[in-house]
């Protein structure tokens, strides 16, 4: 039974058909061939890489990176701990002020010398002794007692000494050179370069990463991901769009575009005249006889197989045998089997069948008489459709005339257990019944059953078979 879109005349437009064909097989080779490209490479190596365990550790160790954890952090606060701490403040006041060079100046002079001399002697015993005689006023140590006194009262004196039992010059003498200032030194040296500041700059940034190369690749895929062709090919690369071109694969075809038949594909014969008597025959009660090659025209990727008046000679078989018979109507027949047989598929030819009056047909034969299929066929004005499983039985249908006035697609899919016929990719007629298991050649043939007083044709532009991938 056909299907209800043909029953109510639902069948798009060859035209319509052939221009979605086209522009599936132009996006699924552009698809294939974006499949190679560069930009989905790059896109692939961007995706690939930020999603990757070391890129997204990487990221979160460098936004988690935080100044106060650092060891540029730890070394600036033991710095300014002891930038701060007393001792190191008044080190560094004693080191700046007057009073540490003054003491310096004295320390070990012959001022201080003389002093400290002349204070051993007039605390000496003998010194004492000698102060309590009477030639003591008037001796030469009375004026060196006298020179004690006045260089005792001395305020350089009395400061030298003062600072020298001062806690100030003991901080000094504690601090200087030791391993408490070495290590206050080396911090502010250190906290006075280039690389410390760098650190610091950088751990205190809190856009550091965006200054990262790894951003830029983060920014890169961003961008990437938003072309065009990008988010087309992931939308389109695993639509079912294209299963009816994965899903089968060309076996056969032929567009025509030369200038004549190709006869290593095309035998212009019944296979069966060719090998049994290497001759050309009809059949009863065919008016034509079918001649080698005058009856074809190929032209502008088009083959014509033309049915015209023309008397001439030629066997005919009948149901006695082969009989010589005067033609008045030549035609022509080709077919595949000599060179392609297939079994299930899909069985496609864009045909103009011509005249319906006429008896022209895009069949499908084994290497015996049957089974034969029409996957479409013109006579008494109509277009049928059939299936001989047997000499004997034969299911059919038929639609009207219209159909072969202008180029339609016909096609055959053969399952294991089922044949469907369609026009223009719409279901007309399908068998369950006793499908054919045996390989099983193409052929076309135009030819009459009443006579005609014009030249007839029938145009078809391409031919194509397919096989389901396995």
């Amino acid at each position: 039974m056909a299907s209800l879109r043909f029953l109510l005349g639902l069948i798009p437009s060859t035209a319509k058909i052939e221009q979605a064909e086209k522009a599936l097989v132009t996006e699924f080779n552009k698809l294939n061939a974006f499949s190679e490209s560069d930009t989905l490479k790059k896109f692939n190596e961007l995706k690939d890489l930020i999603n990757s365990s070391d890129f997204i550790n990487k990221k979160k160790e460098i936004e988690s990176l935080s100044y106060k954890n650092s060891e540029e952090y730890l070394k600036e606060k033991e710095f300014l701990s002891l930038q701060k701490a007393k001792d190191i403040v008044l080190y560094f006041r004693t080191i700046s002020g007057s009073m540490l060079k003054k003491f310096k100046d004295l320390d070990g002079s012959g001022k201080i010398s003389n002093f400290e001399s002349l204070q051993n002697l007039v605390k000496s015993l003998e010194f004492r002794e000698k102060m309590k005689t009477k030639e003591f006023k008037n001796s030469a140590d009375k004026e060196k007692l006298l020179e004690f006194k006045r260089l005792k009262k001395s305020s350089e004196i009395k400061t030298y000494y003062k600072f020298k039992k001062s806690k100030e010059y003991s901080n000094f003498l504690n601090l200087d050179g030791s391993v408490r200032l070495a290590r206050y030194n080396e911090l502010k040296d250190y906290l006075a370069t280039a690389e410390f500041k760098e650190k610091k700059n950088y751990l205190l940034d809190k856009k550091r990463f965006e200054k990262t190369e790894m951003f830029s690749k983060m920014r890169e895929f961003d961008k990437i991901k938003k072309n065009e062709d990008i988010i087309w090919y992931f939308k389109t690369k695993d639509s079912n769009k294209f299963n009816i071109l994965t899903e089968r694969e060309l076996t056969f075809s032929d567009e025509f575009e030369g200038n004549k038949l190709d006869t290593s594909k095309w035998l212009t014969n019944y296979f069966w005249g060719d090998k049994l008597l290497n001759d050309r025959y009809s059949v009863e009660p065919d008016l034509q006889a079918y001649t080698e090659k005058d009856n074809f025209e190929v032209r502008n990727s088009l083959l014509k197989i033309i049915t015209k008046p023309q008397k001439v000679q030629g066997k005919a078989w009948t149901a006695n045998g082969f009989k010589i018979k005067e033609f008045s109507f030549t035609s022509g027949i080709l077919n595949t089997g000599k060179s392609f047989y297939q079994k299930y598929g899909i069985f496609s030819a864009k045909v103009k069948l011509g005249n319906p009056a006429a008896k022209c047909a895009f069949w499908m034969l084994a290497d015996k008489i049957t089974p034969h299929i029409d996957i479409c066929r013109t006579t008494n004005g109509k277009v049928f459709f059939d299936y001989f499983s047997s000499a004997n039985k034969r299911v059919k249908t038929s639609v009207g005339g219209k159909y072969a006035n202008d180029f339609y697609i016909y096609t055959l899919e053969w399952t294991p257990d089922k044949l469907t016929w369609k026009i223009n990719n719409t279901e007309v007629f399908s068998t369950t019944s006793n499908v054919p298991q045996v390989p099983m050649y193409i052929g076309f043939s135009g030819g009459l059953n009443k006579p005609v007083h014009s030249l007839m044709t029938t145009e078809i532009d391409w031919v194509r078979v397919y096989q389901p991938k396995k």
